[in-house]
């Protein structure tokens, strides 16, 4: 076996990299890692796909521990917005907590969309803490390409 003089620098930096890789998954709460500039103060960001199929658009966000009834998705024009709110149990208590990560409160996200859509045949459903919106896509007309004269 040869001796590589860089073999331990190597595995210090891997160890290294672990640490602070542990050390921001516990630091930093989960939904308040990228604040968009819309965001309120007190409202979280819920983790979401946005996918551009042929035909449509199908938006995916997770939003765990909350109602369906405390659920609002809208859409204006080429953006889709979802807010909700998860409200603290009546049953909780509020006293021996070792560890609270769990957020609670509103819920805010406004997606811009890659294409534009129909409004009136947007649908969404929820399922176990996960809301699938789905939004057809505006069909476009094919336009005639104009033919630029060189002068």
């Amino acid at each position: 076996m040869s001796w590589d003089p860089f073999r331990e620098l190597r595995k210090m930096q891997n160890r290294m990299e672990r640490i602070f890789s542990d050390l921001e998954r516990e630091s930093l709460p989960t939904q308040k890692r990228s604040k968009p500039k819309n965001q309120k103060k007190g409202e979280t960001t819920p983790f979401t796909d946005v996918r551009d199929l042929d035909e449509e658009v199908v938006v995916t966000a997770d939003l765990p521990g909350v109602d369906k009834e405390d659920i609002d998705v809208s859409v204006e024009g080429n953006s889709l917005t979802i807010s909700a709110e998860r409200s603290q149990e009546e049953s909780e208590e509020s006293e021996g907590f070792v560890r609270r990560e769990r957020t609670l409160g509103q819920f805010y996200r406004k997606i811009k969309l890659p294409s534009d859509i129909k409004e009136d045949e947007a649908a969404a459903k929820f399922n176990n803490g996960v809301l699938e919106v789905k939004l057809p896509k505006e069909e476009k007309e094919e336009k005639e390409s104009n033919k630029i004269e060189i002068q």
